[in-house]
């Protein structure tokens, strides 16, 4: 997919203020686009369009789910070099509607050809982190512990 495709894709389903926060938004408005990873966005993509079933972000007061910046709570305190797929643009926490996370976990797992790039989940936690950091020692879905 290009990314121009995967941008239409995408927003078919999703407004921005669902990936970053209010001062992001505030300050670059829809060009906050341009701060997320294409590779997240696709394998976003294929996961909304083939469970067919509505996704969450951010959403009501929570809007560190998606990309974080320096300003918000959980990063505003860190201390020394702090560097995290969120930040990057590379990470998204989610809900699947009438899915629990474990499920949805198991699900990317058993369909993991659909998905053209490596994916990472992290594991045992009660929503999806899902990002698109790579390490190529990693198998193509890897499942990571808190």
């Amino acid at each position: 997919m290009s990314e121009n495709e995967i941008l239409t894709g995408i927003k078919t389903y999703f407004k921005i203020t669902e990936f970053v926060g209010t001062a992001t938004f505030k300050k670059y408005g829809d060009r906050s686009w341009r701060f997320l990873d294409f590779r997240l966005l696709e394998t976003l993509l294929i996961i909304r369009e083939t469970l067919n079933r509505p996704i969450r972000i951010n959403y009501g007061t929570s809007e560190q789910r998606g990309l974080r910046t320096n300003i918000q709570p959980m990063v505003k305190g860190k201390l020394g070099l702090y560097l995290s797929a969120h930040i990057l643009g590379k990470a998204i926490d989610f809900d699947v509607k009438g899915m629990e996370a474990q499920e949805v976990r198991d699900w990317i797992v058993a369909n993991e050809s659909i998905f053209p790039y490596k994916i990472r989940l992290e594991d045992g936690v009660s929503w999806v982190h899902l990002d698109v950091i790579y390490e190529s020692h990693n198998p193509k879905v890897y499942l990571f512990k808190p």
